[in-house]
């Protein structure tokens, strides 16, 4: 009977990250941000919220953004050609 829990959860729990792995970033951050206001209520334990808040850190640094863009240069370089010296 406890073999067959553990498998359950085991089972359960690939199934869930499965499905995390392959929702939209969207999604995850949206999922993300409600679980973490979940874990932000009174009564809850703090581990919940450390765990919320590294699944929104998480979700939000899949999100991507303008930084990510091969185009972003650290310093900015003024154009090159035959009229610039």
């Amino acid at each position: 009977m406890l073999q067959a829990i553990v498998v359950g959860l085991i089972v359960l729990t690939a199934i869930v990250y499965v499905a995390w792995a392959l929702s939209p970033a969207a999604l995850r951050l949206r999922l993300a941000q409600r679980l973490l206001a979940a874990a932000r209520r009174a009564g809850r334990p703090d581990w919940l919220l450390g765990a919320a808040g590294a699944i929104e850190r998480k979700a939000r640094r899949s999100l991507g953004g303008c930084s990510d863009c091969s185009a972003v240069q650290p310093v900015p370089v003024p154009p090159k050609g035959p009229d610039k010296d």
